[in-house]
């Protein structure tokens, strides 16, 4: 699959992901959102998550489900697509707050606020370093570029 995001000055940015199979979802999204899909696409594409949010778009799912409230309620997550939206945040706010003492600790802590039945899987030290770097460099990537510019990632 592959995440094509073209960044627009006077509009919304986009979001396009063409799947194996050649079909395609898209959607219009504001900074938060490509900030947040550059989390899923670092973490998912360095543990090999394939069923995740990423793996999920891959499979037919419409990214525009995620938007609506009502649809997003009735998506059945996979065990990786729940571990990958948790972590994806904590990523995020990683980049804006600075690193986390303990981010194993911090994900578990946001599994058991959360209420579910599904527990965090650690990260390894490096695991962690790797995620780390890859969002650093896509999100610096990311706001070097001109609008009207597309970065393009394979997954």
């Amino acid at each position: 699959m592959q995440l094509r995001i073209t960044k627009h000055a006077d509009k919304a940015h986009t979001l396009l992901y063409r799947r194996d199979d050649g079909t395609e979802t898209w959607m219009k999204a504001d900074e938060f959102f490509v900030r947040h899909d550059l989390s899923h696409y670092a973490l998912e594409k360095t543990l090999g998550y394939h069923t995740a949010f990423m793996g999920m778009l891959n499979a037919g799912m419409d990214i525009k489900a995620f938007e609506n409230r009502s649809e997003r309620r009735n998506i059945t997550l996979t065990d990786q697509a729940v571990q990958a939206e948790n972590m994806a945040n904590l990523f995020l706010m990683e980049q804006t707050q600075g690193q986390l003492e303990d981010f194993n600790l911090v994900l578990t802590g946001s599994f058991k606020d959360m209420g579910t039945s599904a527990s965090a899987t650690p990260l390894t030290a490096g695991q962690l370093d790797s995620i780390r770097s890859l969002l650093a460099k896509l999100l610096a990537d990311w706001k070097a570029m001109e609008p009207g510019q597309t970065i393009t990632l394979e997954f």
